[in-house]
């Protein structure tokens, strides 16, 4: 991707006329190289440009890679920012729609968060100022306590949630050796490593995949398999006998003959999720 910062064309240089029969040039500006000066150049004028080299990009007006790096950096700052801006726009346009009387403003209504917030605000210094009252202390010094003892349940429900996690993937971690084995006990000439990289076998499973033992998957995933090639068989015999059937003369078009409604009837007897009527059957 090419980024351009500067879409403005830099300006051209031209180059000092050595002894009145030099030749002017621009100066690339994407190589910084000066044109050819010829074999009059002296071997000690060297090119600024030259002895430190810098890495440009196409597109980039001549920025550097870092200094890509750090416009790409604050233009994805300012996305996230105005993103969280447009969904607090959204929440306040919400809370304004629902017309919440503002206990703070007798006869107006929440207008969005800054009002809620106040209002806990409020809500929190007059339970402070009550208890500060009964207390004998200051209200600064009872908020004061409220605050932390808020950071301390905070703290404590980050820690719980945080060993909450570690068991269950402790718990999780145990289920899967545990089933794996038993897997491997029940069948030993399927290699679980395949069935587990199977995107079938893995989109046959689901939800149910790791919260149920994978040899009950692997038998179900078997069952549904071997039903799904037991049909596409059915089909394809009762095709073969609708051909036989309507090459023999013995039934008119657009009807069954005795053998294709034996094998319809069976078809739909043993797959009553995939019944067809006759047409259906026909144009199989």
């Amino acid at each position: 991707m090419e980024y351009d910062f500067n879409p403005t064309e830099p300006e051209e240089t031209e180059t000092e006329t050595q002894d009145g029969g030099g030749t002017e040039g621009v100066v690339d500006p994407q190589t910084g190289d000066a044109p050819d000066a010829g074999t009059d150049a002296e071997p000690g004028d060297a090119n600024p440009a030259q002895e430190q080299p810098r890495r440009d990009f196409a597109g980039s007006g001549g920025l550097s890679e870092r200094e890509i790096n750090a416009r790409v950096a604050a233009a994805r700052r300012r996305a996230e920012t105005d993103t969280a801006e447009r969904m607090r726009r959204e929440q306040d346009r919400n809370i304004a729609e629902q017309r919440i009387p503002n206990p703070l403003r007798p006869g107006e209504f929440f207008s969005g968060m800054k009002d809620f917030e106040e209002y806990g605000r409020a809500v929190r210094r007059a339970d402070a100022e009550k208890r500060a009252k009964a207390q004998n202390r200051s209200v600064e010094e009872v908020m004061a306590e409220d605050e932390e003892r808020a950071f301390l349940r905070r703290a404590m429900a980050e820690q719980t949630r945080r060993d909450e996690e570690r068991n269950r993937q402790r718990e999780l971690d145990a289920f899967v050796a545990r089933d794996a084995a038993d897997f491997q006990a029940r069948f030993p000439d399927v290699d679980l490593e395949k069935l587990d990289g199977n995107p079938a076998f893995r989109r046959f499973a689901g939800s149910r995949y790791g919260r149920e033992p994978i040899g009950d998957l692997y038998e179900d995933f078997i069952a549904i398999t071997r039903q799904s090639a037991a049909a596409a068989d059915a089909r394809r015999e009762s095709k073969a006998a609708r051909s036989t059937g309507s090459g023999s003369g013995g039934a008119p078009a657009g009807t069954l003959s005795a053998e294709q409604r034996a094998a319809l009837r069976d078809w739909n007897l043993n797959h009553p999720e995939m019944k067809m009527s006759e047409k259906e059957f026909l144009e199989m």
